[in-house]
């Protein structure tokens, strides 16, 4: 029997809304999650059978153990965050004959393009423009450097890489953000001036051959050096920019759910930031537009390629996503506008990544959570 499984190594609204996009299609998934004081996506209306383990090998081991089984009909992993995907990655080999899950034709090669080194050198191969950047070792100021810069992670993978992130203005600055990281190596790019964050949603078949952008989103208000919880949802027309992600991926093999993200410059130049190889936090957002990514990646794996005529819908203009709880943190906690204001947006948001569209518990767990933990 087919399964849909979704393996949670950290709970979040990402995981939620795979679990509410399956749920509303009318599919029971079974949730496989890593302990923590946090338990919400688990709790969905929709989930049919729940397991709480120790790590993610833990997670994937017990779904090798228990739904390794059919080679014909084959059940589906999905997940949302770089830790699962590089940890499936590497068991792609005990993995392939039993699951659908997101991959690129071997074990490890979704981890090396996760390195934002080769990240970036491959889309620059296809024309997608980057900010000059130096791979430094800690301590080491490049030669030839123009300030301000940022300091980023070479990989994504793990937690480690949101404490290496510094916007530097002059060497002092610079020599003191090394002060504070633990790795060993980082990369230090030119910092672009954002107005806006430009992201294409998107999933890929068929060895990376067959590709569709469901979505482009941008920010409603930009914050310089944080990610915006409130978003605008769009078809894209943006043809050029759909086929340089198209080539991206098809040389990168990718069969899975992916997202380009780009920085926006004031004279509407769009800079690359990262591939996610994976559900994103807009992903619930696809479900809301009509276009459910999730279950889109699901069939056209089975069938070995994309139906776009079957699949491409308009989406109404004006759309918009919410993360609530943490938009309403930036926003009305801070002083940016009035609780009043604020409720007004958080009504005409049509996707609510907590709050959701019929599935009320895991919002209220995580508010529960929030309130003890979080303050």
């Amino acid at each position: 029997m087919r399964e849909y499984i979704v393996l949670v190594t950290k709970e979040h609204y990402n995981p939620l809304g795979i679990v509410r996009t399956l749920g509303e299609a009318g599919i029971r998934p079974i949730v496989v999650a890593v302990k923590g004081n946090l338990k919400f996506v688990g709790q969905s209306k929709y989930v049919k059978q729940k397991f709480y383990v120790d790590s993610t090998k833990d997670g994937i081991e017990l779904i090798l153990e228990r739904f390794a089984i059919d080679k014909i009909e084959k059940s589906f992993i999905l997940t949302g965050d770089d830790v699962t995907v590089a940890l499936l990655d590497k068991y792609y080999e005990k993995l392939k004959d039993y699951f659908y899950f997101y991959n690129a034709g071997g074990s490890g090669r979704i981890s090396h393009y996760m390195n934002k080194d080769v990240m970036m050198d491959l889309v620059t191969k296809h024309g997608i423009q980057v900010a000059k950047t130096w791979k430094v070792n800690v301590g080491e100021i490049p030669r030839d450097v123009v300030y301000p810069i940022m300091t980023k992670a070479i990989n994504s993978i793990g937690t480690e890489w949101k404490d290496i992130v510094y916007i530097c203005h002059n060497d002092m600055e610079l020599t003191n953000a090394f002060n504070h990281m633990k790795s060993e190596q980082v990369l230090v790019q030119q910092y672009i001036e954002k107005v806006d964050e430009i992201s294409f949603d998107a999933f890929s078949v068929n060895c990376g051959k067959d590709c569709f952008v469901v979505m482009e989103a941008n920010q409603i208000y930009n914050m310089p050096d944080k990610y915006s919880p409130y978003w605008s949802i769009k078809n894209s027309k943006n043809v050029e920019m759909q086929n340089k992600i198209s080539e991206v991926i098809e040389e990168i093999g990718l069969e899975g759910i992916f997202e380009f993200e780009f920085m926006k410059d004031k004279d509407g130049n769009l800079w690359f930031l990262e591939i996610n190889f994976r559900n994103t936090a807009l992903g619930y957002a696809t479900t809301v537009a009509g276009m459910p990514h999730v279950i889109y990646w699901c069939e056209s794996m089975e069938k070995g390629f994309i139906d776009k005529k079957k699949y491409y819908k308009e989406i109404p203009d004006g759309l918009t996503a919410m993360a609530e709880c943490f938009d309403y943190d930036m926003r009305v906690k801070t002083g940016m506008i009035s609780k009043e204001e604020w409720l007004k947006e958080y009504m005409t948001a049509e996707c609510k990544m907590y709050m959701g569209r019929d599935d009320f518990e895991p919002f209220q767990l995580f508010m529960e959570y929030k309130q003890k933990y979080m303050q």
